[in-house]
C-alpha cells in the first residue's frame, strides 16, 4: 500500500483543553516549522506536513519537542486530512458552524507557510480557500454569526464595553457589538491605535488597558499577546479596587488574563464561548460538498507522479503529430510565409482537441489512467 501523501495532527477544543492549546501554542513561537503547514487559532492548532505518520511524528518532535501535550492530538493522514483541514478551512469544525474568521486564518497560515511547503503539498491548501467559501454558501447563512458575536452578546448587557486589540479577532467584535439592539459605547485599545479601522468607536493607546480594566463595566480582550497583558498581582489590585463588578471575557490563547479565583469578576474564556455556541445546524449539503472536494484534490495530488507521465506522452504526441502533417503539406504552400501559419492553426487545433482528455486523466483514478494510455497508445 502507498504511503499517504499527507498526514495531519489536530490540537482542538473540545478535545484538548485550553491549558493544553496554551502550552502548545506558547511552543511555537521559538519552533522550527519548515515543511510543515501550521495553522494556530484560540480554539485549535493544526499540523499538516508531507508523507506518512513516521513524518508526522518527526515533525511533532521537532516543534513540540517531548511535550505530553502532544499525545492529545488526532492523527489523520491521506484523504481523512485534507477533509478535515478543508471542513476546518469552511467553519464545518467551528462551535459557530460556518463562522467567516477561520477562513481567513487559515489563507493567513497559508501565506505565512507556503514558501517552505513542496508545490502539490501547497495546492492542497490552496484548494481548501475557494472550496471553504463556497461551502459556507451551502449553511443556513447569518452574517452576523461568529465567535465574535458571541463575545458581543456576552456583554451586550453593558452600556460601555472595552475591547483590547485591534486585530482580526478585536475588529470582528466591535463590529458584532455595534449590530447589538441597543449598541453599547464601544473604546478600542490598541498598539497601534492609527491601524484600527472601526468607525464610530473611540479609540486609545493600548497603555490605558489597565484604566479600561479599572473603570469600564465590561471587557473583551482579543490580542495576539503572547505573554499576560497584566501581571496576576497587578491585576488582583486593579480588581479589588473596583466599586462594582467586571464582565471579562478572553479571547486571547495563550489567555490574555489569569483572574484571581476571589474577584468580583464574570470572566468568560474562549473555551467557554465556543460551549455557549456550540448548537446543531442542518449542514448535510456543506458536508457532502466539502468531502467530494477535499476527495478530488488529494487524488489528483496523489496521482499525480502516475497521470503526468500521460499528459507528458499525450503532449509529446501531438506535438509530433504537428510536425508531421505541417511536412506533409508545407510542399503545396505557394508562400514559405504561410508555413507558421499553418504550424499555428494545426497546433491549435491538436490542443483544443486533448482539452478534455487531459482533463479526464487529471481528475481521474488510476484504473482510468490507464484505460487513457492504453487508448493513446502509451503503457503507463
Amino acid at each position: 500500500m502507498n504511503e499517504p501523501m499527507i498526514s495531519a495532527a489536530s490540537f482542538a477544543y473540545p478535545d484538548v483543553s485550553g491549558d493544553m492549546r496554551s502550552s502548545l501554542t506558547d511552543a511555537l513561537l521559538t519552533a522550527d516549522t519548515a515543511g510543515a503547514f501550521i495553522l494556530s487559532t484560540c480554539l485549535r492548532i493544526e499540523v499538516a506536513v508531507k508523507g506518512g505518520p513516521d513524518h508526522l511524528a518527526f515533525a511533532l518532535s521537532q516543534i513540540f519537542g517531548d511535550m505530553p501535550e502532544v499525545d492529545r492530538g488526532i492523527v489523520r493522514t491521506g484523504s481523512d486530512a485534507v477533509e478535515h483541514l478543508f471542513r476546518v478551512a469552511a467553519g464545518l469544525e467551528s462551535p459557530v458552524v460556518g463562522e467567516p474568521e477561520i477562513l481567513t486564518q487559515f489563507r493567513a497560515a497559508l501565506n505565512a507557510t507556503k514558501e517552505g511547503l513542496d508545490g502539490l503539498f501547497q495546492k492542497i491548501f490552496e484548494s481548501a480557500v475557494p472550496v471553504g467559501r463556497s461551502a459556507r454558501e451551502l449553511l443556513p447563512f447569518n452574517p452576523h454569526e461568529s465567535m465574535a458575536a458571541v463575545a458581543a452578546q456576552v456583554v451586550g448587557h453593558a452600556d460601555r464595553v472595552a475591547v483590547l486589540g485591534s486585530g482580526l479577532m478585536a475588529t470582528a467584535v466591535s463590529e458584532a457589538l455595534k449590530l447589538l439592539p441597543s449598541p453599547p459605547e464601544i473604546t478600542v485599545a490598541a498598539r497601534h491605535p492609527d491601524r484600527v479601522l472601526v468607525a464610530d468607536v473611540k479609540v486609545v493607546g493600548f497603555e490605558e488597558a489597565r484604566e479600561l480594566l479599572a473603570t469600564s463595566p465590561a471587557v473583551v480582550s482579543a490580542t495576539s499577546a503572547k505573554t499576560r497583558l497584566v501581571p496576576a498581582d497587578e491585576l488582583s489590585t486593579i480588581l479589588a479596587e473596583r466599586s462594582d463588578p467586571l464582565t471579562l471575557v478572553d479571547m486571547a490563547m495563550p489567555p490574555d488574563f489569569r483572574v484571581p479565583a476571589d474577584a468580583a469578576v464574570s470572566y468568560t474564556d474562549i473555551d467557554g464561548l465556543a460551549r455557549r455556541a456550540a448548537r446543531r445546524v442542518q449542514v448535510d449539503a456543506a458536508d457532502r460538498f466539502v468531502a467530494q472536494s477535499a476527495d478530488e484534490a488529494y487524488q489528483r495530488v496523489a496521482t499525480h507522479h502516475e497521470v503526468g507521465p500521460v499528459i507528458r506522452h499525450l503532449m509529446t504526441r501531438a506535438d509530433a503529430l504537428v510536425d508531421q502533417t505541417v511536412d506533409r503539406f508545407s510542399g503545396r504552400l505557394s508562400d514559405p510565409d504561410d508555413e507558421a501559419v499553418l504550424r499555428q492553426a494545426v497546433h491549435t487545433v491538436t490542443r483544443a482537441l486533448l482539452a478534455d482528455p487531459v482533463s479526464y486523466v487529471k481528475a481521474s483514478e488510476q484504473s482510468e489512467v490507464d484505460a487513457v494510455a492504453e487508448a493513446f497508445g502509451f503503457d503507463a
